[in-house]
């Protein structure tokens, strides 16, 4: 799957294709300060991508989970109005998924704690 680059720290709201299947889903980011938070912007991208593929995976027993820079916490919502959308692709009709997947999006603890770290010794040096 590729996707166009992620806006962290701004949420967003994608739609994303899979098999016959059209999935509503939304990232939220937590705690990030900023985009420069994550040095591998490459890297990071291809884990986001492979938590939204855990996701649609594993959508009737969804728990949080971490990636190497990550924590996700996914989690479902009805999707209003839903029965009213109808997608084609080609000369196909896709159903849409009933719910909305959402995932909201943390550093770990650890990765946040070096960048933390980072952001108070580069203020340090200024002044």
């Amino acid at each position: 799957m590729f996707l166009k680059p992620f806006t962290y720290p701004l949420p967003e709201t994608r739609f994303l294709h899979a098999g016959r299947s059209v999935y509503k889903l939304k990232i939220r980011y937590g705690n990030f300060l900023s985009s420069d938070d994550i040095d591998n912007n490459e890297s990071t991208a291809k884990e986001l991508e492979e938590a939204i593929r855990v996701i649609i995976g594993n959508l009737d027993n969804l728990h949080p989970f971490a990636t190497e820079r990550l924590t996700i916490f996914p989690y479902l919502s009805k999707w209003e109005r839903v029965s009213k959308l109808r997608f084609k692709h080609g000369d196909t009709f896709l159903a849409p998924y009933p719910h909305v997947c959402t995932m909201y999006v943390e550093l770990n603890s650890f990765q946040q704690s070096i960048f933390v770290g980072k952001f108070v010794r580069l203020r340090l040096k200024k002044y």
